[in-house]
């Protein structure tokens, strides 16, 4: 499973960031392509909270999901901006857990 998120990682970790060729790119491709990554990630996270919570994993797996993802979630956030796309403040609230 770890491994899994470290490939992951490294694989969208070189995709985040336009190369001088996807330069040409327009700002409505980036930001879709990039909020889409951004929300699947969170999500990830979320689900990793989930899991250790419901005893399906431990802290120790919890905490190395997160540094696997932290990495790229980072990367692509920094693309978002760097692009100068606002980001959703709505995404950025962690689940709460009061419902």
């Amino acid at each position: 499973m770890l491994l899994a998120f470290a490939l992951v990682a490294a694989g969208v970790i070189g995709l985040a960031r336009p190369s001088r060729a996807q330069s040409g790119l327009d700002a409505v491709d980036d930001e879709t392509r990039l909020g889409g990554r951004r929300s699947v990630l969170l999500e990830e996270l979320r689900e990793l909270d989930e899991d250790l919570r419901a005893g399906r994993i431990s802290a120790e797996d919890r905490l190395a999901g997160r540094r696997a993802l932290g990495p790229e979630l980072r990367a692509v956030t920094e693309a978002l901006h760097d692009a100068g796309i606002t980001l959703d403040a709505r995404i950025d609230a962690p689940a709460s857990d009061a419902e």
